[in-house]
C-alpha cells in the first residue's frame, strides 16, 4: 500500500472514531496503535515513552495552577461584583448591559485562563439581567457568547501554553501576542452593539430613569473589583517583568485567588472542593489529549507521512498566503467537532515543519491559529461555547435561537483574523517592543 494512502486512511480513521463519539484522547491513541500494528511494528516500542515523559515537562505545572486560580475566582462572587459596576456605570446606555457584559467577559478572561468559565458565569449572571431590561435575546446571547469565547485569547490563556510548549515559542511572548488581538475583537463587540442598539433601541434599551446611582455609588461599585486588577498584575506583570516563570506565576496567581477567597469569606469547604476537582477533571483531560496527540504523531512520523504531508503542502499553488489559507480552514473544520487543546496538540506538530519551511513567523501564526480557534467556537453546528451556553439558560432558549444570535460576532472574528493576516504587526507588535 502506498504511503500516500495510508497517510489518507490515517488521518480518516481519526476523524471517523471523533465524529463516532469516541474521546480524542483514545481516538488519537487507538488509531495510532492500530496502524502500528499494522505498517510499523517497531514503532509501538516509542508508545510508553509517551506516557512517561509527556506529562514530566516542567512548563505543564503551570495548567493546572491556572485552571485553580480560575476555579477559585469563579466562586469568589468576583463577577458578580464585575457585572454590578458596568451595570451601575453604564447601565443607562442603549445596550449598555450587554456591552459591559463583554467587557466583564474580557476581564474574567484575564484571570481564568480558559473560555468555559466567563462563558458559563455570565450566562447565569448577565443574561436575567438583561431579559429584566426588556434586551432583545440575540443580543443578550451573542454578547455572552462572544464575550466569553475571549478566554481563549487572553493572557493567561492556556492555550497558548501548549502551542508555545511544542511550537518551542516563549510563554511570555505568546501571552504578550493575545493582548491586541483580544482587545481588539473585544472593542469590535462593544463598538457593534452600541451601533446597532443606538440604531434600534428596542433591542438594548438603557435601564429606567428612576434607576439612577450617585457617583459615590460607582466609585464603591469600581474599588469592589479591585481583586481583578490585582490578580492580573500578580500573574501577568512578573512575567514580563522578568520576576518570574510563568510556571512560578501561576502559583502567585492561584495562591492570590485563594487569599482573595479568604478576604471575601467565600473559601468554604464546597467552593475549594469544586475548584479542585474541576482542576483534576480539566488537567487530566489536557495530559491525556497530549500523551494520545504524541503517541498519535511518533507514529504519523515513524511512517514518514511527516515528510510527505510536508512536501505535498508545500507544492500547493498560492504560496504561503495559500498554505496559510489552508491551515486556517483546517482549524475551523476541526474547531467544530473538536476541543481547543486537542486542536492545538494535533495540529501545531502538524504544521510547525512547514511554517519552518516556510519561515513564517511562529509567534504570529499562534495568535492566527488561537483567534481561528474562537471562530470555531462559535461556528454552527457543533460550536463548543454554543452547548455550554445552552447549558446554562432557561429551557426556552433553543439552539436556533442561539445560532441566530452569533452571526454577526462570527463575523466581526472574522474581520479580525483577517487584519492579523494582513497585519501581523496587530500581534508581534507589543512581544517584540517589549523585548
Amino acid at each position: 500500500m502506498s504511503l500516500e494512502l495510508v497517510t489518507a486512511l490515517y488521518f480518516l480513521v481519526l476523524f471517523t472514531l471523533l465524529f463516532l463519539g469516541l474521546p480524542v484522547a483514545f481516538g488519537l491513541g487507538g488509531t495510532a496503535v492500530l496502524f502500528a500494528m499494522i505498517f510499523e511494528p517497531r514503532a509501538l516500542l516509542a508508545i510508553p515513552s509517551g506516557f512517561y515523559s509527556t506529562p514530566w515537562n516542567s512548563i505543564l505545572v503551570t495548567v493546572p495552577l491556572f485552571l485553580f486560580m480560575g476555579g477559585l475566582i469563579r466562586f469568589s462572587g468576583i463577577a458578580e461584583a464585575a457585572y454590578d459596576a458596568v451595570y451601575k456605570l453604564i447601565g443607562h446606555i442603549p445596550g449598555g448591559l450587554a456591552m459591559g457584559t463583554v467587557q466583564v467577559c474580557t476581564v474574567f478572561a484575564a484571570v481564568t485562563g480558559i473560555t468555559p468559565p466567563a462563558t458559563t458565569t455570565m450566562g447565569q449572571i448577565a443574561y436575567p439581567s438583561m431579559m429584566k431590561y426588556d434586551y432583545d435575546r440575540s443580543i443578550a446571547i451573542g454578547s455572552i457568547a462572544a464575550g466569553g469565547a475571549l478566554g481563549a485569547l487572553i493572557p493567561p490563556s492556556v492555550p497558548f501554553i501548549f502551542y508555545g510548549l511544542l511550537a518551542n515559542v516563549s510563554i511570555g511572548d505568546l501571552f504578550l501576542a493575545g493582548i491586541v488581538p483580544g482587545l481588539m475583537l473585544a472593542s469590535f463587540y462593544v463598538i457593534y452593539i452600541g451601533i446597532r442598539c443606538r440604531m434600534q433601541p428596542h433591542l438594548g434599551p438603557g435601564l429606567p430613569k428612576e434607576e439612577k446611582f450617585s457617583t459615590a455609588e460607582k466609585l464603591r461599585a469600581v474599588v469592589n473589583i479591585w481583586p481583578f486588577a490585582v490578580l492580573i498584575f500578580i500573574v501577568l506583570g512578573v512575567i514580563w517583568g522578568g520576576i518570574a516563570t510563568p510556571a512560578e506565576a501561576a502559583a502567585f496567581g492561584a495562591a492570590g485567588a485563594f487569599l482573595i477567597n479568604l478576604l471575601y469569606r467565600r473559601l468554604t469547604w464546597y467552593v475549594l472542593r469544586e475548584s479542585l476537582v474541576s482542576t483534576l477533571k480539566l488537567t487530566g483531560m489536557g495530559l491525556w489529549i497530549l500523551i494520545g496527540a504524541t503517541v498519535y504523531l511518533n507514529i504519523f512520523n515513524s511512517m514518514g507521512s511527516q515528510d510527505l504531508l510536508t512536501e505535498l503542502v508545500l507544492a500547493m499553488p498560492g504560496g504561503t498566503t495559500g498554505i496559510m489559507l489552508m491551515m486556517m480552514v483546517i482549524i475551523l473544520v476541526l474547531g467544530m467537532v473538536m476541543d481547543d487543546w486537542a486542536i492545538i496538540m494535533l495540529c501545531t506538530p502538524l504544521f510547525i515543519p512547514i511554517l519552518d519551511g516556510l519561515g513564517v513567523d511562529k509567534l504570529w501564526f499562534g495568535a492566527l491559529f488561537v483567534v481561528n480557534i474562537q471562530i470555531a467556537y462559535l461556528s454552527p453546528p457543533f460550536g463548543f461555547v454554543l452547548f455550554w451556553i445552552k447549558g446554562v439558560l432557561p429551557r426556552d432558549v433553543t439552539m436556533g435561537d442561539i445560532y441566530r444570535s452569533i452571526g454577526p460576532f462570527v463575523g466581526l472574528q472574522l474581520l479580525g483574523l483577517a487584519l492579523i493576516f494582513f497585519f501581523p504587526e496587530i500581534a508581534v507588535w507589543l512581544p517584540n517592543a517589549l523585548k
